[in-house]
């Protein structure tokens, strides 16, 4: 029986088509010119963007993938959805197309109303107040300043002084200055200064770059199958619960935050159980420590849920949310009672992007009246089963994901480079996760005949690599 329950989309291409070399001579050839003013060698294709369709993406040789990337997780309703078309020729983008305000200023009228109904209207339990910014760096950014802001207003018992504000021009902050924010081995914030302290993923996302000396923390990554692996997993968690709280007994009264993904998407795709995330929540309630859900990659339907951490139960919500990727710009939800007092503490020129904000809208219609959330609730149980099914073979392992949000390690880091390009000659855009994992991150509208599809690629693709 079907698990779709989303509408097919309209003029999609039955499945992948290769007819030139991958890359190929145009990609190739275009690539040289970018090469020759910018850094050109991290780019697999060169994408046409008016013939891709739904989950299919088309690149300037012609050739047709199924995209399981979805550009590094941001594309939420596919290529090209109609009702975009739709919105674009009913005047829906007229208010946002002629300049981008200063929204901290001068906003369009409109802003408002659709921030209202867009943002607002999918606001996580508890976290009312809204920051937005463009992307899920500096989503991660202000939620960092608003904890320390936070923090450091209980240390002082009240606001700042003039001997403060003189202070800190030297940048003199006793007692703020050793403020910090805990994050996980693995984990993934983004690339902008205050975010790379708490990135731990790749060195080569930090390396030769100054950084704050702030603690990290180990992540007890579940292995899979659950049911195989229940004594062990629970011990792990149960050891990082013991290190978190040690270092919560040790400097809680320097630590504003502690920030953790649902699910660590650039640092192997590494779960833990809701279990493990209701202890961490209530240990950064007990030592007064902002807990911040960072779903830059998650939120948004992929999970099955919109957010993510709705799959934890929490009695208590996380402080702060962050988000971007699928809604293709940034913010940053989070509770009243931390938001700064003084109004230009967070504060920016642009402060988000209203035609993102627009197109956002437009999506969120589609996501509500398709059902995509529960769709891929759906077809992300039929795609963990079908990968669960490859691991016995003998080379794929540890199938899992949540969602559409999946992943399958293969044994070596030689291994998945071979695998990834020969995904790609098949015609599978694809991505890998930490050093040996592929990563789904798959439009919302991805489907039961796309898993059965990819599936076969990766079957494939064993005897390429």
């Amino acid at each position: 029986m079907s698990v779709d329950l989303a509408p097919p989309f309209p003029g999609e291409p039955a499945r992948a088509n290769v007819i030139t070399a991958v890359p190929g001579p145009k990609t190739e050839a275009l690539r040289i010119r970018h090469q020759a003013f910018a850094d050109a060698r991290p780019i697999h294709v060169y994408q046409d963007g008016v013939r891709s369709r739904g989950n299919y993406l088309v690149d300037i040789d012609g050739n047709t993938f199924l995209d399981i990337y979805g550009h590094i997780a941001t594309v939420p309703v596919g290529y090209n959805h109609p009702a975009l078309d739709e919105a674009w020729k009913a005047g829906r983008f007229d208010w946002c197309k002629g300049f981008r305000p200063s929204l901290g200023v001068a906003p369009p009228a409109e802003w408002v109303e659709v921030a209202e109904r867009a943002l607002a209207g999918v606001s996580p339990k508890g976290c009312s107040q809204i920051v937005t910014v463009g992307s899920g760096a500096e989503a991660v950014e202000n939620a960092l300043k608003i904890a320390f802001a936070w923090k450091a207003r209980r240390l002082r018992g009240g606001p700042s002084t003039e001997e403060d504000a003189r202070e800190v021009m030297f940048n003199r902050q006793p007692g703020i200055n050793q403020l910090k924010v805990l994050s996980f081995e693995g984990g993934f914030h983004g690339r902008t200064l205050g975010a790379l302290s708490a990135t731990r993923s790749k060195a080569i996302h930090k390396l030769d770059f100054p950084a704050f000396a702030w603690p990290v923390l180990p992540f007890p990554a579940n292995r899979f199958p659950l049911a195989d692996y229940a004594a062990e997993n629970a011990a792990a968690e149960s050891r990082a619960l013991e290190q978190v709280e040690a270092v919560f007994r040790r400097e809680a009264h320097t630590v504003a935050a502690l920030i953790v993904e649902p699910i660590q998407g650039e640092g192997g795709d590494r779960h833990a159980s809701p279990a493990f995330f209701r202890a961490l929540r209530s240990l950064c309630s007990r030592y007064e420590v902002l807990f911040v859900a960072d779903e830059v990659q998650t939120a948004a339907g992929a999970t099955g849920r919109f957010w993510a951490h709705e799959h934890w139960d929490l009695d208590d919500p996380p402080d702060l949310v962050t988000w971007s990727k699928k809604f293709q710009f940034g913010g940053v939800h989070c509770k009243p009672e931390v938001m700064p007092a003084e109004p230009y503490r967070i504060f920016q020129t642009f402060l988000g992007d209203p035609f993102r904000l627009a197109n956002w809208d437009v999506m969120l219609e589609v996501i509500r009246r398709d059902h995509l959330v529960e769709h891929t609730a759906s077809v992300g149980a039929a795609l963990v089963r079908g990968l669960t099914g490859l691991t016995h073979a003998g080379f794929y392992s540890n199938a899992r994901g949540l969602g559409t949000f999946a992943a399958i390690d293969v044994p070596t880091p030689a291994d998945l480079a071979r695998v990834l390009g020969a995904l790609r000659v098949q015609g599978v855009e694809c991505g890998g996760s930490g050093t040996r994992t592929i990563r789904f991150r798959p439009a919302l509208v991805f489907a039961e005949r796309h898993v059965q599809e990819v599936l076969e690629h990766l079957t494939s693709a064993t005897g390429r690599a």
